[in-house]
């Protein structure tokens, strides 16, 4: 899952909470729980290993970086700055930011939980089309900040 997603629901999750550590674990254990679903971004991950594996994973981190900047700004914008919501979607962001740490360095930096990591994601080993989790991850993305936003 994308990290403008996985902060989402993390920050949705977290958002009974204003108490910043509390949330920050409850944003990191929502990846797992999100990733658990199928979603979609595998094809992504295979065209990453296509080239420099890493150099085309920074692309993708561009571009989902700047759609969570954005969506993150929009928020703070209209609710103003919650230090919850911000740890909240840090925290859901470790999982895959230790993952790609690893990725750089060429050895795995998560420790027992990367595997824990790996199995979970996409459990089912469900292949859904890229086209297909692009539109699903926008839409809860899009429904979740909204409402993130507008509540």
């Amino acid at each position: 899952m994308y990290l403008v997603g996985h902060a989402a629901i993390g920050m949705a999750l977290a958002s009974g909470t204003d108490d910043p550590v509390l949330a920050f674990g409850i944003g990191w254990l929502s990846h797992y729980l999100a990733d658990f679903v199928p979603h979609g971004d595998e094809p992504a991950g295979e065209w990453a290993k296509r080239g420099n594996e890493v150099k085309r994973l920074m692309v993708l981190l561009l571009v989902d970086g700047a759609l969570f900047f954005a969506a993150f700004a929009w928020f703070t914008s209209r609710r103003g700055f919650h230090l919850a919501a911000a740890t909240a979607a840090l925290g859901s962001f470790v999982p895959d930011v230790l993952w790609g740490l690893g990725k750089v360095l060429k050895r795995p930096v998560f420790g027992p939980l990367e595997k824990f990591h790996n199995f979970n994601h996409n459990f089912f080993h469900v292949k859904l089309p890229l086209w297909f989790g692009l539109i699903g991850q926008a839409a809860l993305a899009g429904s979740l900040w909204t409402w993130l936003t507008l509540r």
